[in-house]
C-alpha cells in the first residue's frame, strides 16, 4: 500500500465535460477514502473516463497489496446536465453493487435535488435507490461533513434556490452542488455550474469577511481553524467551464483563489467536436476577468493540460502541481498515474 498523508485533488480530462476524485488523507482506516464529484463528458468516447481514472487510482494505492480495501465515501452530481452526469451509469456498475455490501464500494449519493426528465439521469438515480447500501441525500448549503482531518463544507445550493427550482426560474446550472474542502490550513472549492444567482445567495449565506474564534460545541466540532473570509480558497475548480455566465468579478474577489481550473477541452478539441463552442469555453470575459485577479502561470485548462493532480500537505499553497497528459483509458495510464503519485519534488 502506498500511504497517503496529503489532499489530493485530481481533475479529471473528460475534455468539455467535468469530473473531480478526491484523495483523502489516510485517517487510521485500513482502507483507503476518496470522494467524486461529477461523472460528466459531452461526447459518449470520453465517458467511460472517470470510472478508468477511479479504477487506475485505486491500482496505484494497492501497489504490491491487491487485497487493499476502498471507500468511495460520497459520489455526487453537481447538477442534471450530461457533461456532469454522463458517465455515472458506467461508475456505478463498476463500484455499487446492490447484492453484495462487501462488494458495494460507495457509501453515498448526493443530489442537488432538480427535478428533470433526463432518461440517463433517472436510470442513474433508480439504480442508487434500489441499492441500500447508498445513502441518499439532497444536500444543501450548510451541511458539514468530516472524513478523517478533512472537512467538507456544502456551499450551494441554498433551501431559498430550492424552494425556487424551475417554477420560480432557478435552471440547473443555478441548481449546482458546490462544495468547498478542507484539509488543516488547504482549501478548494468545487463549484458544479453555479451562476449568478446560486453564487449571490452563497454571498449572502456566508458572509463572513474577518477571523473570529471559534468555541467548541458539546460534541467539539465548533473548535477550529478557518480562513478570514469563509468563502477564501487556494484552488477553484471554475464555475461553467469557464463560461461568461459562470464568473463574476465581485465573487472571484471573495474567493480568491491563488489557482483555477477549468474544466474544458482545448481549443482545437472544440474546433473538431463542437466548432460552434469555440472561444466560449473559457469565454473571453472569464479570461478578463482572471487578468485581474489571477496569475497566468495559476490557470490550468483540464483539455490542454491533461488530468490535473493538487497536493496539499496541510499548507496554503498545494506542495505540488502535476500533470498526466495520457487519457485515462490509454494502456500506459497506470503507470504514467503511479509516477506523478510518487512524484516528492
Amino acid at each position: 500500500m502506498r500511504p497517503n498523508n496529503e489532499l489530493k485533488l485530481h481533475f479529471v480530462n473528460v475534455n468539455h465535460g467535468d469530473c473531480t476524485i478526491i484523495e483523502f488523507p489516510d485517517f487510521g482506516s485500513p482502507a483507503v477514502h476518496f470522494g467524486v464529484v461529477d461523472f460528466g463528458a459531452k461526447l459518449g468516447a470520453d465517458r467511460a473516463l472517470p470510472r478508468d481514472y477511479m479504477q487506475a487510482l485505486i491500482d496505484v494505492r494497492r501497489d504490491t497489496d491487491p487485497t487493499l480495501d476502498y471507500v468511495i465515501d460520497f459520489v455526487c452530481v453537481s447538477h442534471p446536465h450530461d457533461d456532469h452526469y454522463g458517465g455515472l451509469n458506467r461508475f456505478l456498475a463498476a463500484f455499487a453493487d446492490p447484492q453484495n455490501r462487501q462488494n458495494n464500494k460507495i457509501s453515498r449519493y448526493w443530489d442537488c435535488g432538480f427535478w428533470t426528465t433526463a432518461s440517463r439521469y433517472n436510470q442513474a438515480l433508480a439504480t442508487i435507490r434500489d441499492n441500500v447500501n447508498i445513502t441518499f441525500t439532497r444536500v444543501s448549503s450548510g451541511a458539514e461533513y468530516e472524513f478523517g482531518e478533512a472537512r467538507v463544507t456544502v456551499l450551494a445550493p441554498s433551501i431559498d434556490l430550492r424552494n425556487r427550482y424551475d417554477t420560480y426560474g432557478i435552471n440547473r446550472n443555478n441548481a449546482s452542488v458546490v462544495l468547498r474542502i478542507k484539509f488543516r490550513n488547504s482549501y478548494a472549492i468545487i463549484a458544479g455550474d453555479a451562476q449568478f444567482a446560486s453564487w449571490g445567495k452563497t454571498t449572502e449565506e456566508f458572509p463572513r469577511q474577518r477571523r473570529i474564534e471559534f468555541f467548541s460545541d458539546a460534541l467539539g466540532f465548533a473548535a477550529r481553524e478557518d480562513t478570514s473570509d469563509q468563502l477564501k480558497c487556494n484552488v477553484l475548480r471554475v464555475s461553467h467551464h469557464g463560461s461568461k455566465h459562470g464568473t463574476s468579478l465581485e465573487y472571484l474577489e471573495r474567493v480568491d483563489p491563488d489557482h483555477v481550473v477549468i474544466p474544458a477541452g482545448s481549443q482545437p478539441w472544440y474546433t473538431q467536436n463542437i466548432p460552434e463552442w469555440v472561444g466560449y469555453f473559457p469565454h473571453r470575459l472569464t479570461d478578463t476577468i482572471f487578468d485581474v485577479l489571477v496569475d497566468p502561470n495559476n490557470r490550468h485548462v483540464t483539455g490542454a493540460r491533461g488530468n490535473i493532480i493538487f497536493k496539499y500537505n496541510g499548507g496554503w499553497t498545494p506542495r505540488q502541481i502535476s500533470y498526466v497528459t495520457e487519457r485515462a483509458d490509454s494502456a500506459n495510464f497506470t503507470a504514467a498515474l503511479a509516477a506523478q503519485w510518487d512524484q516528492t519534488a
